[in-house]
């Protein structure tokens, strides 16, 4: 760990301004040196010029590491502003040195130290960032790039099972993040509803199961800290107050009584369903009954049509629905 102290010392801490990249760079080539690699011996060049094939163009990288006794490039290092934040642009960058010399592995440093990998676990179109290490001493990462980077450990296998290991957790986070998604979603707040009402409808009738969920919200939220839950739930306080998204649609019945409107309506066959939207205006519809009979649960069938799933009336912006019979 005391190697990483080093360099959280001389990279970071003791940088008060925010230094040209020309001014950083001896202090990231006294970073190398603590990391066991040396200019004097061969170990690495300080910004070669590389010529592409019989173009004009060159690449010049901030610090290409390699073997002194094969002269086979390692990784290369490209250095930033030590106070600027890092940028995509930074990263597009170091990953074209990595394709034109074809390593597998290169390092950002700046604010922090990144690790991209660009071997053939990626899929991507340019190298993609496995770790992240910001700097602060006793950091067990910084602990783990130490072992990997250092001249005397430097091991391709073991670089390559750890690229593959940050793979596994990056693919990992990806997944999260999609069933975190699916299940915060309306629609599987609907699907939630759904399973609630079949599986409360096997004890009690299901008007009566409607008629209690009309009073129940379901909130389904992520975990968070305690002042970002504070944050959270006064958000969702108001959105819920102004998308109504966790609320069962309300509605009514003339006349009220369920047991009166289900035999007026197995009378008449016909009912009248008034939609009401949020901007003011409404729209009627007439409901042709003639398959509705005993048996039938009357707001569950009026709950089915498309338009009052959960997650559409939502979406159409519906405030609530009268249905009423005409005698």
């Amino acid at each position: 760990m005391e190697n990483w102290n080093k360099l959280c010392y001389y990279l970071s801490e003791k940088i008060q301004t925010d230094i040209q990249e020309i001014e950083f760079e001896p202090i990231v080539e006294k970073g190398l040196e603590i990391l066991g690699w040396d200019e004097f011996s061969g170990d690495f060049e300080i910004r070669p010029n590389y010529q592409l094939g019989s173009t004009k163009n060159s690449l010049r990288p901030d610090f290409v590491v390699k073997s002194n006794e094969t002269g086979e490039k390692l990784f290369v290092v490209e250095i930033k502003r030590p106070k600027t934040p890092l940028s995509n642009q930074n990263q597009i960058q170091l990953s074209t040195y990595m394709r034109q010399f074809k390593l597998d592995f290169g390092i950002l440093i700046g604010p922090q130290i990144q690790i991209f990998y660009d071997g053939d676990l990626n899929k991507k179109e340019n190298a993609t960032l496995i770790d992240n290490i910001e700097f602060k001493r006793e950091n067990e990462k910084g602990k783990k790039f130490i072992e990997l980077f250092s001249k005397d450990k430097f091991d391709k296998n073991k670089l390559y099972e750890f690229a593959k290991n940050s793979y596994k957790k990056i693919n990992e986070r990806e997944t999260e993040k999609q069933i975190k998604k699916q299940v915060l979603s309306n629609d599987f707040k609907g699907t939630i509803w759904d399973l609630i009402i079949k599986e409360l409808s096997v004890e009690y009738d299901i008007n009566l199961v409607s008629k209690v969920l009309e009073n129940i919200k379901l909130d389904m939220s992520e975990k968070s800290t305690s002042t970002e839950q504070i944050d959270k739930v006064h958000h969702n306080s108001n959105y819920q107050k102004e998308n109504n998204s966790y609320d069962i649609l309300p509605i009514e019945l003339n006349p009220v009584s369920e047991i009166e409107f289900k035999k007026k309506l197995l009378s008449s066959k016909t009912a009248y369903i008034t939609t009401f939207y949020k901007n003011g205006t409404n729209s009627q519809k007439v409901w042709n009954a003639n398959r509705f009979n005993e048996s039938s649960h009357l707001l569950g069938n009026i709950r089915s049509r498309q338009e009052f799933r959960n997650g559409n009336w939502q979406e159409l912006k519906i405030e609530r629905v009268l249905v009423s019979i005409y005698q």
